[in-house]
C-alpha cells in the first residue's frame, strides 16, 4: 500500500536497532526523509547504510541520549538546518526494567522515568512549533503492552509505559486543533535483539503458546502499522493506543 509520505521528513529516536531500526526503514520504503538518533554510532550507521542501500532515501544520522535536553536540541536544530522542518516524530526511546517493589532503588526508577518518559517529553517539546507553524504533523510514542496490562516483575516498566499512553491522549487534544495527531504504539512480544537475548530456546516455545498467533511478531509488522498512523490514510485517528501483541491482551 501506498501511504503517500514522499518528502516528508521523519525524526525516529533510538534507531540504531530494534523496532526503532524497523519504523525508520519502514518509512524510508514510503517515500519520507528520516533522522535516526542513537547513543551507538556503529550501530547507527550500520542502520544508515542499510535504509540508503534499501530505499534510496536521504538519511541523516545524531549519535546521542536523548534524556539530555542538549542532546535532543542539537538533533532536531540539525534535522531543521538540513531538511528546514520535521513532520513526523517517532519517540522509541525505551527499556524494560524488570523486579519488584523490594528489589528497585530510586536510581532505577528515575532512569526508567527520564528513559521512556522524559526523552519523549523534550522531543516532542522541540518539534511542536515546527508542526505547529506548517499546521501538519505526526507524532508516535511508542509505549508497550505493560502500560495497559501490568506485567509480572515489572513494576517500573508498567508505571513508566502507562505514563507514555496518557501523555500521548493528553496532547493529542491540546494539539489537534493543529492538524497535529499524536498516537501510541504499544507493542506486545516482537522478535528483536532484546527479546533473543532475555528468552531461551525453552522459555520462547512456552511464551508463543500463550500468544493466540503462536508467535512473536516481525518487526515489519510492527514498524508498518506505526507507519500507517503517520500517513493521510490516518488523518481522523488521534489520541489512540493502538496495542500490536497478536492477540494477547485481554481488555476491552
Amino acid at each position: 500500500m501506498n501511504f503517500d509520505l514522499k518528502d516528508k521528513i521523519a525524526l525516529v529516536t533510538g534507531a540504531s536497532a530494534g523496532l526503532g531500526k524497523a519504523i525508520a526503514l519502514s518509512l524510508a520504503r514510503e517515500g519520507a526523509k528520516v533522522a535516526i538518533s542513537g547513543r551507538r554510532k556503529e550501530a547507527l550507521d550500520e542502520t544508515a547504510i542499510k535504509i540508503k542501500n534499501e530505499t534510496e532515501a536521504k538519511v541523516l544520522t545524531f549519535v546521542g541520549d536523548m534524556t539530555q535536553k542538549e542532546n535532543v536540541t542539537a538533533f532536531v536544530n540539525q534535522v531543521v538546518d538540513d531538511w528546514n522542518t520535521i513532520h513526523i516524530l517517532v519517540n522509541n526511546v525505551g527499556q524494560a526494567t524488570r523486579g519488584q517493589l523490594d528489589s528497585l532503588c530510586q536510581r532505577d526508577w528515575q532512569q526508567a522515568f527520564e528513559v521512556n518518559l522524559l526523552s519523549a517529553v523534550y522531543c516532542t517539546k522541540q518539534v511542536t512549533p515546527l508542526m505547529k507553524k506548517q499546521k501538519w504533523g505526526r507524532i508516535i510514542n511508542i509505549s508497550a503492552l505493560s502500560g495497559t496490562e501490568p506485567g509480572e516483575e515489572l513494576i517500573v516498566s508498567n508505571v513508566v509505559k502507562s505514563g507514555v499512553i496518557s501523555f500521548s491522549k493528553t496532547l493529542s487534544r491540546e494539539l489537534a486543533s493543529y492538524n497535529i495527531l499524536v498516537n501510541c504504539v504499544s507493542p506486545g512480544l516482537i522478535n528483536s535483539p532484546q527479546n533473543d537475548g532475555y528468552f531461551s530456546k525453552q522459555e520462547r516455545e512456552i511464551v508463543q503458546k500463550t500468544i493466540p498467533l503462536q508467535r512473536f511478531g516481525e518487526p515489519k509488522e510492527f514498524a508498518d502499522t506505526v507507519v500507517f498512523l503517520c500517513s493521510e490514510r490516518a488523518s481522523y485517528v488521534t489520541g489512540i493506543n493502538l496495542i500490536v501483541d497478536g492477540g494477547v491482551s485481554h481488555s476491552v
